[in-house]
Formats: structure tokens, sequence, C-alpha cells
């Protein structure tokens, strides 16, 4: 077990009508807010109406910035500290998902910056400052309600960077199931299956730590019995609070802890397919992870075989686990071949050299041109 610090300053509120309390909360950071939303659905389901309402009640001035992408772009947060500028904004409220939040912190430290937010993102220059953030969840997967880190792609490189900073954990984030209702049953079936991904980039780290691995099994148990729900009733709130708060333990620190911080090489793997095809990340996920426990199977068999037992029964065994993980996912509707995603076989090659090109790698299992071939070879 590794030495660790555990900190979250994320104060979070859970569950529903959570966001009346929003007002008081945005009164204690200033003024003035830049509000940041996705394409446009919690314009037409009264979530952003809910929000505008509390930021009124306190004499809070907002501007609304729309049109965040699924998979965010670093153009639109440019655009986006353009807009916080010139209104002199002193805070951030994004409502949504994890796009449009990962977005709203790089926005947060970009406000600080004189050139591109890339520079921050792509590991250039080093955040110094950020605009306090408040978060409005609308879709169980990423986690980044509760952390410090954000995903930012790049068209023009063909990359698709994770980086953090501890000035960018949300100051409040506000979690009402409800507000996932209206959520589409495909990308909730993709925010399960991104979440039991980040349980597993934790998970498999061969340091040992046994409780936070215990406690990764029950999170992947309980996604296997409450997303089947979740997906094929809406509207149960229990099924529905509960996937939302396991997509946010499964990446809020708590799995990291004596640990040195996850392996990520599926993670690695999967925004290569964002950049090249704009593929949703969850969806990206489900095809990957059983090519890659079959191909890393003699150094995980061990996890696995802990991970089969705790989630199906005292008799399962490691090979069981992928069989009925990769079931899951076809239940739930969240592809597990490229093929599923209009992925061909014939982009092969164009897919292993941006794999190159980024060097993706996993921290313990190391992952080259022939590993890449193997697990793709699984994939189609």
């Amino acid at each position: 077990m590794k030495n660790f610090i555990s900190n979250n300053p994320t104060k979070l509120l859970f569950g529903k009508g959570v966001v009346s309390k929003l007002g008081s909360f945005s009164k204690r950071l200033g003024s003035k807010a830049v509000i940041i939303i996705g394409k446009g659905s919690v314009k037409h389901n009264g979530i952003l109406d809910a929000v505008k309402e509390q930021l009124k009640s306190v004499g809070t001035e907002y501007v609304l910035f729309e049109g965040i992408k699924s998979n965010p772009i670093y153009q639109d947060v440019d655009a986006c500290v353009s807009i916080a500028r010139e209104f002199q904004a002193d805070q951030i409220v994004a409502i949504g998902g994890g796009s449009v939040i990962d977005s709203a912190k790089a926005v947060a430290v970009g406000f600080f910056h004189d050139g591109s937010v890339w520079d921050i993102c792509s590991g250039g220059i080093r955040a110094k400052e950020a605009l306090p953030i408040l978060c409005v969840l609308t879709l169980a997967a990423t986690g980044t309600e509760m952390n410090m880190f954000s995903v930012i792609q790049n068209d023009e490189t063909g990359q698709k960077l994770g980086w953090g900073s501890d000035l960018v954990y949300p100051k409040v984030s506000f979690l009402d199931p409800e507000f996932t209702y209206s959520v589409p049953k495909n990308y909730t079936s993709y925010g399960i299956s991104d979440l039991i991904a980040h349980t597993f980039e934790q998970y498999f780290e061969p340091t040992k730590a046994p409780l936070s691995d215990y406690m990764a099994t029950d999170i992947v148990r309980l996604a296997f019995e409450y997303g089947r729900k979740a997906v094929d009733n809406p509207t149960d709130y229990e099924s529905r609070a509960n996937i939302l708060w396991l997509s946010t333990a499964a990446l809020n620190g708590s799995l990291s802890a004596g640990k040195t911080g996850g392996d990520w090489g599926v993670h690695g793997f999967e925004h290569s397919l964002s950049v090249l095809y704009d593929i949703p990340h969850g969806a990206g996920l489900s095809i990957i992870y059983p090519a890659w426990m079959k191909v890393y199977f003699s150094e995980i068999e061990s996890k696995l075989d802990l991970m089969a037992k705790r989630t199906l029964g005292e008799n399962s065994n490691a090979k069981d686990f992928i069989v009925a993980y990769e079931y899951f996912s076809k239940t739930i509707n969240s592809p597990t071949r490229l093929s599923e995603v209009g992925i061909l076989k014939a982009d092969e090659d164009k897919i292993v050299e941006n794999l190159k090109m980024n060097k993706v790698s996993g921290m313990f299992f190391e992952q080259n041109e022939e590993k890449y071939r193997e697990m793709l070879s699984l994939m189609w």
C-alpha cells in the first residue's frame, strides 16, 4: 500500500431539489456568472430555467455559452473564455455532463492565461489561477463533478488529452437524480460503461490496497445491478440515484487511496478512437476493455478472479467475469465491437498510427504496436 493524501475540497449536494441551494452559493462567489451548457437539452427540460431562477434570486447576472460537444474541443473553450472576459465573469456555472464540466474547468484556467487554453491542456503551461466553478450534473458518467481532471480534444493535431489541476475542483456540485431522467437511453448506457471503466483503471493497478479494491468490486457489482434498471426504466429514482453516486465515487479519489493513481491505458486507447471517429467515450471503452482483459489476462488473472467472486459469486472465475462483463454491456446496448460504431477493419493502420503518434500506453501495462494490433483483432 502506497503513501497517499486524501483531500477533496468539492462540496456535493445530492438528492431531489438540491439546485434550490445554488443561488446562495453563487452569491458567495460574486455576482457575474458564465453559464456553460451543451447542445441545448437543458433548455427544453427545465433545468436551465431552474438555474437561471436561482441566479436571479440573488442578483447574479449571467451570460450563456452553449454548444459544447460530447467530445469537447479547445476552440469552444477559447471562445467561451473570450465571452467570460468581456463579461468580467467571477464564476462559472456548468450545467451538463462530463464534456460541459471538463470544458468549464478549462475555461476557468484559460480566463487567466493570455494564449489558447490548449497551452494548459497539452501540458505546456501550468495553470496558476482559476475562476470558481459550480456544477449542475445531468449525466452519470465521468466523476468530473468531484475531481481535478478534465479532457479536451484538438482535432487539428489528432490529440485528446487529459490534464488536471488542484485549482479546478468544483466549489459545489449539485446532483439531482431526477435531472438525469431525460438522458437518452444510449447515453445512459455509455455513462454506465464509463463509470465501470474508471473503476477498472484503478482496480487493475498491481499495487495492493485491499479496501480500495473491495470498494471497486462493489461499485462494479452495483453498476451491474442498478445499470440495467436505469436503462430499462429511466424514471426509476432509486436506480438513477445509485448510478449517479456510483459514477461520482468511481473517480473522486476514493479508489486510488493507497495506490499511485491507476493504469489509464484503455482510456488513452479510447481517446484515439474518439478523436478519429467522434464516438461517445463510454461506447469506446465498452469495446476496448474486454479485449484489453484478454490480452493482459495472465497479468491480471488474480484481480479478475477476485472481481468475479465479489460480483458474480464465490464459484466464479476470471474468465467468467470477462464473459459476464461483455454480456452486461450488450444488455444495456453499449457496444462491444468496433463494427457497431461504424469502424471497419480496413482502418486498422490508421488507428495504429494515431496510437503511436500519441504514444498510448498504460502506467503499469505497457502498450506498443504489437499490443495495439492484438487488441484491435479482438474488437472487430
